[in-house]
């Protein structure tokens, strides 16, 4: 068996591609199990900036091609509109891609601190839905390891921007100080939670929070000394708004064209910020068409992401020297995984043989006494141990995936 992943990401896709293919929360769950139906086991990791499947298979080219398939499916695309941008990895090249990903050096910004929880709310999501199997589970746990150990020991999070954070620094670049700005955040979740902290942090003058559940809205802005206005009223808020910051998820645009009377800013007044957080995305992109309105969604990040590029590139370096290392140790657990198995069925299959023969044996030699049928029995065993015992010690002393299915050929197993 080998690892498969299939997937795309900021690299590989626009952002229109991206939101055609990604996961809500709701849809892990309902799409997990029909991939551990077609694969056997699953993990979905899906962020705004990445949506990929990651499998264990014995044939690799088959699971692909039905990875490529369900996505096309599930989101009702066709194949050939998706498949220019999915990448794949399998083996160590996998395992390599996911470490890096966890480490937040494959990130829009290098070192991003929101992947690392990302990467555990994908396994908590395939553990609920019983989709991923102990193979998964460690390379999971293992990509967790290592996405702590480089911020641990490299300068790669220090300081860190989380996407979130980034947002609120470029409105910071468009309107300047914000002490003065009224803002308002749509969506009391993860992302929009982050964002509100952020917006605090930076001193913005009035916060205001519209969430459909309005008691997590509440929650939010009772900790973080914020207002909340009606979810339903929100051409009411858009209109006193000099910062909008999109997080929800929700399938569709929650801000339209048609709200263009809220939106809209006569000549003179400060601009509307808008930044779409959201994947897929909470504003019509129609939207930018408003007079007085900048919209930004999460690809307008470069500039942010370029800041203290040149120091996050050498903690990259020594970033990469860890996930190689922790690589290697993977492959060396990852290919032990195969190696008890096949050495416990050489040593099954021997003794089948050694127990048959030896009957045979010993009905030719009727005349044994049990003293003599002690002996004998003890040097079939001997004689079988001696022949495996450097096989199988090679076996145990590293062998590669290769190896153990070179040996499980030889010996017919």
């Amino acid at each position: 068996q080998e690892i498969l992943l299939v997937g795309l990401s900021h690299k590989s896709a626009p952002l229109e591609v991206r939101e055609s293919v990604s996961f809500l929360s709701s849809q892990i769950l309902e799409a997990l199990p029909v991939l551990k139906e077609e694969l056997g086991e699953a993990v979905i990791l899906s962020t705004c900036n990445r949506s990929e499947i990651y499998t264990v298979t014995d044939d690799a080219p088959a699971a692909n091609g039905r990875i490529h398939e369900f996505v096309a499916k599930y989101h009702d695309l066709p194949a050939d509109s998706i498949a220019p941008h999915l990448y794949t990895r399998t083996g160590s090249d996998a395992v390599q891609h996911l470490f890096g990903v966890s480490s937040g050096l494959d990130s829009m910004i290098v070192g991003e601190s929101q992947i690392l929880g990302q990467v555990r709310g994908a396994l908590s999501a395939a553990t609920e839905a019983k989709s991923a199997k102990m193979t998964c589970v460690g390379l999971f746990h293992s990509a967790m390891r290592v996405g702590r150990r480089v911020r641990q020991e490299t300068n790669i999070g220090r300081n860190p921007l989380s996407i979130s954070y980034a947002g609120v620094r470029l409105a910071q670049r468009v309107l300047g100080d914000l002490s003065d700005k009224r803002a308002l955040l749509i969506g009391a979740g993860e992302a929009g939670s982050l964002v509100a902290r952020a917006l605090r942090t930076v001193g913005v003058g009035d916060l205001m929070i519209a969430n459909r559940t309005e008691s997590k809205a509440k929650e939010l802005a009772g900790y973080l000394s914020s207002r909340v206005v009606p979810f339903e009223r929100l051409d009411d808020s858009l209109k006193v708004a000099d910062i909008v910051i999109a997080a929800t998820d929700s399938p569709n645009y929650i801000i339209t064209s048609a709200m263009s009377d809220s939106l809209h800013r006569m000549p003179g007044e400060a601009p509307l910020f808008a930044f779409d957080l959201a994947i897929p995305r909470d504003i019509d992109p129609e939207v930018a068409s408003e007079d007085g309105v900048r919209l930004f969604n999460i690809d307008d990040l470069s500039a942010i992401a370029e800041e203290n590029m040149a120091e996050r590139r050498r903690s990259a370096t020594d970033a990469k020297l860890i996930i190689d290392e922790e690589v290697a140790k993977f492959m060396i657990w990852w290919d032990s995984l195969d190696v008890l198995p096949t050495i416990k069925a050489i040593r099954q299959q021997a003794e089948d043989v050694r127990q048959r023969e030896l009957a045979k044996a010993i009905d030719m030699l009727n005349d044994l006494s049990p003293e003599d049928k002690r002996v004998v029995d003890t040097l079939t065993r001997s004689i079988v141990n001696k022949i495996l015992h450097d096989p199988t010690d090679s076996l145990k002393n590293g062998a590669t995936k290769s190896q153990i299915r070179a040996a499980r050929e030889l010996f017919h197993l």
